[in-house]
Order: C-alpha cells, then sequence, then structure tokens
C-alpha cells in the first residue's frame, strides 16, 4: 500500500462505517443502481454486485510486495503463504498502548489492527476479555506444533500423534496467525452455558458478534460455515480486515471464502451507506508483477492480494 494512499484511509473508513453503522436511523429505501444486483441490504445499508466503478484518474500499478502486505490474505493448508512474503510489521500491544487494550503479555499485532482495537475498546471497555495468541512467527509456530505432538505422544502412537498434532497446528505459513492482524481472544468472568456458541457466553462476546464488523474486525470461523472455511474449534479467532470489508461481509452475512469467491465472479462491489457514502471493492487477476487498478481523482485506495492469485482494491471517496 502507498502511503499517500493508506494516510487517510482510516479516517475516510470511519465515515463510511458511521454512516453504515446507526441501525436505529430510519432512513428511505435504497435505490437499485442501474447495471447492479442487489447482494444484501439493511435499514441502512447495502451491497451491489457489477456495476460501473469511478472512471477517470491515473493507472497505478502495485507490486507484488505492495499487495502481500494487504488486509485480505486467505490463508490455510490449501493456501499456505509464499516464502518470499514481505516481512509483515509488527508491536507488541501492551509496549504500544498499555493495557488500554486488554492484552495478554506479548502478543504482537499490527499497529493498524492494534488502533482499530483502541477504537473499539473506547466505545465498549473489554472488562472481561482479554486478546490472546497474536501473530507468530515461522520458528513460534513450529515450536508450538512441536509441544503438541509431544503432548499427544504420551497417550497414543507417534504416527497417530505427529497427524493430530499437524491438525491442531497446522505447518508455518498455514495459519493466520502468521499475519500480524489475526488473534483469538478469551471470555472471562460470568457465562450463560445455555448458549451454543461459546462467544455468545458473555456479554462481551455478544456484544463482539454484534459489533465487531464496525471497527473493522471479522469472526474468522463462524461455527456455521466450517464446512465452507474446512476449520472447526476456532470460534474465539477474530482477524482485522478493515471497515470496507468487513462492513460488506456482515450485511452479506459471508465467511471470508464465500467474499472472495463473489469478488472473483463480481469483479466489483458497491457499498452504499445512509447519506449517500459509499465504498467500491474491485477485483481482478494478479499477473507476476502485481495489479494495475486505475485511482479516480478525489478517491483513496486500499490494496491487497487475496493469495488465490486475484488482487483487491478498496476505493473510497477522499
Amino acid at each position: 500500500m502507498k502511503t499517500r494512499y493508506r494516510g487517510s484511509m482510516l479516517l475516510a473508513a470511519c465515515g463510511l462505517a458511521l454512516a453504515l453503522l446507526s441501525s436505529h436511523i430510519q432512513t428511505p429505501e435504497l435505490p437499485p443502481p442501474a447495471n447492479e444486483r442487489l447482494i444484501a441490504q439493511s435499514e441502512t445499508a447495502a451491497v451491489y454486485a457489477g456495476g460501473n466503478p469511478p472512471d477517470g484518474g491515473n493507472a497505478v500499478r502495485f507490486s507484488w510486495e505492495e499487495l502481500y502486505r494487504g488486509l485480505l490474505l486467505c490463508v490455510s493448508r490449501d493456501h499456505p503463504l509464499p516464502r518470499q512474503l514481505p516481512a509483515q510489521q509488527s508491536r507488541d500491544v501492551r509496549s504500544l498502548v498499555g493495557l488500554y487494550v486488554p492484552a495478554a503479555e506479548h502478543v504482537a499485532l499490527s499497529e493498524e489492527t492494534i488502533y482499530a482495537l483502541c477504537d473499539l475498546v473506547r466505545d465498549n471497555p473489554l472488562v472481561e476479555t482479554w486478546i490472546m495468541a497474536g501473530m507468530r512467527s515461522a520458528m513460534e509456530q513450529a515450536s508450538l506444533q512441536q509441544r503438541a505432538f509431544e503432548s499427544y505422544r504420551a497417550s497414543m502412537p507417534v504416527a497417530q500423534a505427529l497427524i493430530q498434532a499437524e491438525r491442531d497446528v497446522p505447518d508455518s505459513g498455514q495459519d493466520e496467525h502468521q499475519l500480524a492482524t489475526a488473534f483469538d481472544v478469551r471470555l472471562n468472568g460470568l457465562h450463560a452455558w445455555s448458549a451454543a456458541d461459546p462467544m455468545a457466553r458473555t456479554k462481551d462476546g455478544e456484544w463482539l458478534l454484534r459489533n465487531a464488523w464496525k471497527y473493522g474486525f471479522i469472526r474468522r470461523y463462524p461455527p456455521e460455515k466450517a464446512d465452507v472455511t474446512g476449520v472447526e474449534n476456532e470460534s474465539m479467532h477474530w482477524r482485522y480486515v478493515g471497515r470496507a470489508h468487513a462492513a460488506a461481509m456482515a450485511l452479506s452475512g459471508l465467511c471470508l471464502e464465500e467474499y472472495l469467491a463473489l469478488l472473483h465472479e463480481a469483479g466489483a462491489l458497491r457499498v452504499l451507506g445512509a447519506e449517500g457514502a459509499e465504498a467500491w471493492i474491485l477485483c481482478r487477476p494478479c499477473d507476476a508483477a502485481g495489479a494495475i487498478f486505475d485511482i479516480p481523482a478525489g478517491w483513496r485506495a486500499e490494496v491487497s492480494a487475496d493469495n488465490l492469485g486475484y488482487a483487491v482494491c478498496v476505493l473510497m471517496p477522499d
């Protein structure tokens, strides 16, 4: 992401998110734009596929390295991160913001993720929640897998213990914790154990399920999407993807895999909010050098590879 496009991105994203929120405000029914199909709609916002993005401006080439520093990488056993992945920048949460964000010791996340968490806890202090298990290095991931193996080896044959450890802790590059935007949460305090969903057992957890998307966070592996993500028992795992993507996914009820499939098929999405706030989300295949997007005058851009062969660009009015 080039600095001149990222600099005011968060301010523009905040404007979009604030317009998309406030579900208690009644607004007129949103008319369907020409040449677009409605994907999802609420009282104050809608997501459309297709259509004609804003034109004009300059064609800007974003390099492979810039794209792979983006927020939308899909990471799994089937789609591991490339070995030459650009180094991700992270900070220790406590060293940056103290306990303003309730994080365990030695939790490392990107600054953008940490400041988004600051916005979240400013509006709803997570008094009974801890941010856990942020970014891990390749060495830390391998060590975690080895500890899982040693634990299983005490009660099962070596071959079976190895399979179980690899199932529980993916190899380095196949786990989202190699990203500086992913973390787990631990819910403390009084639990309503009758709730089937672990995240819904505390007030903090229920609030996060309803509101975390407003700050750019998604629940990466919803239990009801396990057949799509291929991941079970990761209901406490969250990820920062930015406000525009999180809003589009929340409105549409899509997990990351479904959202990327929609982007690949549609090529363009428009997120339309109250009072005319909008964002365009564009998608196109990468080439060996990266991808080119037209950045119109008066618009800001944020780009990312998806690790599936495509590049995604979010356009927001300056």
